[in-house]
């Protein structure tokens, strides 16, 4: 009986251990082992920019081409140079053959936490000397849309529907209705914060049975039609 209890008690005091393994951080011997959503994969645009004394001397932007993650790269700069890079555990390092023929070595470059920006210190055999550099990946927003895009509201009973407008620049959302607009109430108040705006029919709607209101929402660069049918009449 002892022997099984001995057993036992050396089962939960392993599953324990295990499970407070699992929940410390990672360390190497470095220091803290850290992971981020873009690490490994360098593939595409950036914008370069190279700070000396705290005075940019040069920003151009980087277009990189690498087959595998973790992989060395290559590529061209914007102005007219090529580069090479290569990974180094969580870090990268780029040289920049300039077209002056000078050479720029951006050393050690570490991720921030989203992986959309790389940052560390360079060196140059031209003027530009030594200092800091930033790479930062361009955001592309995703494109507008609506949700939903089409609804058919009861004016009897005065009903509303919400939409939620996502994506393309938020600070810029602006919806209106283009047709028949008196038979609905349109609340925007919401829509620049968190996309989202109510349609309600108005119960003292008159008309034809299945009149079309016809929204437009925009963002300046896109619109995208919204059609609200009012049945009841």
């Amino acid at each position: 009986m002892r022997k099984c209890a001995k057993v036992y008690w050396l089962k939960v005091s392993s599953f324990i251990l295990l499970v407070v393994f699992l929940s410390l951080p990672l360390y190497h011997c470095g220091g803290r082992f850290r992971t981020f959503p873009s690490q490994g994969q360098v593939d595409g645009t950036w914008n370069l920019v190279l700070i000396k004394d705290g005075v940019t001397v040069r920003s151009p932007q980087l277009s990189i081409t690498q087959k595998e993650r973790y992989g060395d790269f290559s590529g061209t700069t914007s102005d007219g140079g090529t580069l090479t890079g290569t990974f180094n555990v969580n870090t990268v390092t780029i040289t920049l053959n300039n077209a002056d023929g000078s050479v720029t070595t951006l050393n050690n470059g570490e991720f921030s936490d989203d992986g959309r920006t790389i940052s560390g210190a360079y060196s140059s055999t031209d003027s530009d000397g030594s200092g800091t550099w930033t790479a930062t990946r361009p955001f592309t927003p995703p494109s507008l849309a609506v949700t939903p895009t089409a609804v058919s509201l009861s004016c009897q009973s005065g009903q509303s529907q919400t939409f939620t407008a996502t994506g393309g620049s938020s600070a810029n959302y602006s919806v209106v209705a283009t047709q028949n607009g008196t038979l609905i109430t349109l609340s925007t108040t919401t829509l620049t914060t968190n996309g989202q705006f109510i349609v309600a029919a108005n119960t003292s709607c008159t008309g034809a049975d299945g009149t079309v209101v016809n929204l437009t929402l925009s963002d300046t660069v896109t619109s995208i039609p919204i059609t609200v049918t009012i049945s009841n009449p």
